[in-house]
This record gives C-alpha cells, sequence and structure tokens, in this order.
C-alpha cells in the first residue's frame, strides 16, 4: 500500500540509515529496501543517494519529504478535529510554557477560564524554548506561552515586556550598588541559557547594545540553573526580575542602561487546526494579559497576514 510505503520512506528519512530504519519499523532491511526501490519506480525519481547501509535524501527525495510532512500534519490535524467533534463539550487544550511562569502566571490564567469554562480540561507542559518549540512543531502541545520561539512553523504575538535584572554573586564589587550600567559587567564571567533559547539571545543582543560580547562560562537549560550558577559564584547573568534570586545567595540588581527586558509572546502552529475552546483560550489569554501596546503591535501583524 501507499501508505505503507510512504511510512518507510519517513523512516528512512529520519534515520538517514536502512538498518536503523527497519529496526524502527520491526522490518527486514531487504524487505525496506524493496519497499523504497517500489516507491522510487512508482514516482520515476530516485530519492536517495546511496553509500553501503547510509542513504541521504537527494533534491527530489526533500520534495517528496516536505509534501509527506504536510500531509501527515493535515491527517493528524483531521484525526484531532474528528475526535474533538465525538467529544463536543469535553475538550482537552494542551499548553506549554516556560517553568518560571508555573508558579503564579499559568495557574492564574487556567482556573480563570476554567471558571468561565467548566468543561474545558488542561494539560501543562513546562520547558525550556528549545523543547516548548520541538513539541509546538511536532503537535504536542497546542500553544505556548514563553519567550519568542523563532521557527517558520511557528506564529508568535507579542504580550507584555518583562524586565531583567542583574544577578550577581554574593561579595561581588558591585552587590552594595543599587542599580548599575549593563556595560560594568563587560570583564566579568557569564552563566547563561544555551544558544537557541529567547532568554540566550535576549543576553547577547542587550551585550552587544552595551559595547561588549559577553564571555560565557557555563551553559544551562534552566534560569533556575542559572541562579544556582551565581549564587555559588560561578558568574553574572540576566535574569527576569520576579523570581531572579529565589532560594539562591545571588543578589538582584536593576539596570540603568540600556533598558533590560524579554518580550513574552503566544505561539501556535502555522495553518494548523486548533479546537473551538483552544481558539478561545488563545483569545482570553491575549485579552487578559497582552499590554495595549502589544495589542496595537498584534493588531497590525494580524492585519499584515
Amino acid at each position: 500500500m501507499l501508505a505503507d510505503k510512504l511510512q518507510y520512506f519517513l523512516a528512512a528519512a529520519r534515520h538517514d540509515h536502512i538498518g536503523q530504519a527497519a529496526d524502527e519499523l520491526n522490518l527486514s532491511q531487504p524487505a525496506l529496501s524493496r519497499s523504497i526501490q517500489k516507491l522510487e519506480e512508482e514516482l520515476g525519481v530516485q530519492l536517495f543517494d546511496r553509500t553501503g547501509r547510509g542513504v541521504h535524501l537527494n533534491a527530489a527525495g526533500k520534495i517528496l519529504l516536505n509534501r509527506v510532512k504536510r500531509a501527515s500534519a493535515e491527517f493528524e490535524d483531521a484525526r484531532r478535529e474528528l475526535a474533538e467533534l465525538s467529544n463536543a463539550k469535553r475538550q482537552t487544550i494542551a499548553l506549554g510554557y516556560l517553568s518560571t511562569f508555573g508558579i503564579r502566571l499559568i495557574p492564574d490564567l487556567v482556573k480563570g477560564f476554567c471558571d468561565s469554562d467548566p468543561d474545558v480540561e488542561f494539560r501543562l507542559l513546562e520547558g525550556p524554548s528549545p523543547f516548548l518549540t520541538e513539541q509546538l512543531i511536532k503537535g504536542e502541545i497546542d500553544l505556548c506561552v514563553s519567550n519568542q520561539l523563532i521557527d517558520p512553523a511557528l506564529v508568535w504575538r507579542p504580550l507584555f515586556n518583562e524586565d531583567l535584572h542583574a544577578l550577581i554573586p554574593p561579595g561581588h564589587r558591585l552587590a552594595e550598588r543599587e542599580s548599575i550600567d549593563l556595560a560594568e559587567l563587560a570583564e566579568d564571567m557569564f552563566v547563561a541559557l544555551k544558544p537557541g533559547n529567547g532568554l540566550r539571545q535576549t543576553l547577547d543582543d542587550l551585550c552587544r547594545q552595551a559595547g561588549f560580547i559577553p564571555k560565557i562560562k557555563f551553559e544551562g537549560y534552566e534560569v533556575a540553573t542559572l541562579r544556582g550558577l551565581v549564587g555559588s559564584g560561578f558568574g553574572v547573568t540576566l535574569a527576569p526580575k520576579r523570581q531572579v534570586a529565589a532560594q539562591t545567595q545571588a543578589v538582584s540588581i536593576p539596570i540603568r542602561s540600556p533598558h533590560c527586558y524579554q518580550v513574552i509572546g503566544l505561539s501556535w502552529r502555522k495553518g494548523r487546526w486548533m479546537s473551538p475552546k483552544t481558539v478561545a483560550f488563545s483569545e482570553y489569554l491575549l485579552s487578559k494579559i497582552q499590554t495595549k501596546e502589544m495589542r496595537e503591535q498584534h493588531n497590525r501583524l494580524r492585519s499584515a497576514g
């Protein structure tokens, strides 16, 4: 069947290896190879460049892969829409968010929406930006509240600006100051989130704006890890004002210049189906926490398509 051949094609493309793809599919390697060859014969093109058991998508294979992924996404949306139709009253919203929002912001938003619609259920997932991006693209979550998730498959709408403070170790030369300029940390070692995280990009941009490139000593996945590293004297960093020094010895200091903040927004998959209750919650969220400035920007973006 064509569906089976396309499934086998996807597995081979995913692994770049016939043996590993065959193991995933519980097939013999010769059976998988024959299936891919038959698909190539039907299409009249070669899809892979072969090197022993290794396979690599060529230009034709990449075209087919994009089409098959799109078709798979449409089928998954249809499956979810039909599932919602069969259980129209009770619907589940899968919401992802940065871990630091799990203490107050997300619980308050979820409670407020459930109070107005008791038939909705939430499945919550917290984590760093790269993880949330992956889960959103895969369809494991419907919406995400985080700093900007940069991917052409996603839509991102700003909600509010969140101030960042300098986080420095106790006993640091600036620890007794009421405020500082970011440039005063130019010679310090920094601890930071790994590249690909929105807050890391913000740190790099702000330091560049202040006239220097940060010297990164340690990288981590969570802001809580950075707070612990700073408190233990491993370096300095920038962190959200609301929880910068929670449960650590780190010292939080406001920054005078430049204005240090990150933009928090709402993300979802571009062009993908969302249940009516998911749409309603996204509108509820935007109306509850989006600032006037952000609402105006959101309207401009929506008008632009």
